[in-house]
Parts: C-alpha cells; structure tokens; sequence
C-alpha cells in the first residue's frame, strides 16, 4: 500500500494509531481495558499513514498473530476467546459491584453481553 499523499492526514492517522497503542499497553496492565482491539485499529489506521509501524504491529511475538487472523479473516481463536471472555465478565462483575446504581449496572451488563455475542459470532481458529 502507498502511503497517504496529504501529510496533515497521514500524521493525525499516525497519531491515532501511536495512541491506540498506547491505550493498548494500558490494557495489558488494566483488565478493563483491553489490548489488542486496540492493536487491531491501531494496525488498521497504520496500513496507510506508517507502514513500518504496521509491520511492527503484525509481526509482533505476543499480538502479530491474533491481529492478522482477525484481520484476513474476522478469526480468533479459541484460547484467545476464553481469555477475552473471562476477563470481560471479571472487570464487568467487579465493575457492577463497585457501582452504586442499577442503571449503570444493567448498562455495564447490556454493553458485555453485545460484545460476548460480538465475540461469539467470529469464526474459530483451532477449536
């Protein structure tokens, strides 16, 4: 792929993908939050603005294989899902139980729920 031709845009795209890191990385130390869908968009704001930092992000030893199997096919697999599943319903029952109203728990439940079906529907690798 070629690179953006207007540098303003290829720089604030760059940024993005720099901060969707490191939101990434804050992941991996915070269960709340989680890492590699940042990776993930920070390789898909990456693919034109700065391909080194793409390459980077697909080769990675820890997270390269995870992003490209959802990249070239929407594909995680089944030990990934596990993790992603029980880290998702452990931040969201300490976070329910940490909130003093029941809207914001039933809001935290709905949010879980849609992204444990969101993560149910993609395809599977090694299962």
């Amino acid at each position: 792929m070629t690179k953006i031709s207007r540098p303003i845009i290829r720089y604030l795209t760059a940024a993005a993908a720099y901060t969707c890191i490191g939101l990434g990385v804050l992941g991996v130390f915070l269960p709340v939050l989680p890492t590699v869908p940042f990776f993930i968009l920070a390789t898909i704001l990456s693919f034109r603005s700065s391909p080194k930092l793409r390459r980077w992000l697909l080769r990675h030893p820890q997270f390269g294989e995870t992003i490209r199997n959802f990249l070239r096919d929407k594909s995680i697999s089944g030990r990934i899902l596990r993790r992603a599943l029980i880290t998702l319903w452990a931040g969201l029952t300490i976070s329910c139980l940490l909130v003093p109203h029941w809207w914001l728990r039933a809001m935290l439940v709905s949010l879980g729920g849609a992204v444990t079906l969101y993560l149910l529907s993609l395809s599977r690798i090694g299962e």
